[in-house]
């Protein structure tokens, strides 16, 4: 689940609005499977040619993981990021599981989720 968070991460980013101006990312959509890996979310160097970023709070931090995996499946289904696959298990193992359970397996994607350097900016209803 979570290196399919990676992935959809950098395959969910926004592009400008004009269709002739190409990616915002650096690395070409055909090379995407190959190189998107956990490590490109832990470093500030960021694979866009054009980036806009805030620096977060601990609380903000935290707010963010809590959207990206929400605490309940109540919380989940206010969530729009079905588009996301990583989301889409994530809801379906939460929904398979027991409340200690998805506990115990937030608990472990905090711990690779606080390793990375950036995410997106998340809303309640947008991954970017």
């Amino acid at each position: 689940i979570f290196e399919q968070f990676i992935l959809d991460v950098i395959e969910e980013a926004p592009n400008p609005k004009s269709v002739w101006d190409g990616s915002y990312l650096s690395i070409p959509s055909h090379m995407r499977n190959e190189l998107v890996h956990p490590e490109l979310l832990q470093t500030a160097d960021l694979p866009f040619i054009m980036a806009q970023y805030c620096v977060c709070t601990d609380k903000q931090w935290a707010l963010h993981f809590d959207r990206i995996f929400p605490k309940t499946i109540e919380d989940a289904k206010r969530q729009n990021f079905s588009r996301c696959t990583y989301y889409t298990n994530y809801v379906a193992l939460a929904s398979a599981i027991t409340k200690k359970s998805l506990i115990r397996v937030r608990n472990v994607l905090r711990t690779e989720f606080d390793k990375l350097a950036w995410v997106s900016y998340t809303r309640t209803d947008h991954l970017w």
